[in-house]
């Protein structure tokens, strides 16, 4: 996947849109969405907290677990 830099930020050069977690689909699908997300490289993930009736970070935060590298916070903080 082609990466770009946003700020001192690098994304996947396409990034998943989150609104649909938690309105259109339930956490287990979230996960799978993601999952899929991840496995094709993308690492830019668009969310809200009031997408998905405020669900969608929530999902989220489940879906990625583990995977989240854990020196990402401070970059996640500065991105809003």
């Amino acid at each position: 996947m082609e990466q770009r830099h946003l700020g001192s930020l690098k994304v996947s050069a396409v990034g998943l849109g989150c609104n649909n977690f938690g309105m259109r689909i339930n956490a287990e699908e979230t996960k799978n969405v993601v999952d899929a997300a991840i496995e094709s490289g993308i690492n830019f993930f668009d969310t809200a907290d009031i997408y998905g009736g405020t669900k969608s970070e929530v999902f989220l935060g489940e879906a990625l677990g583990s995977k989240a590298p854990r020196d990402c916070g401070d970059q996640v903080r500065h991105a809003h």
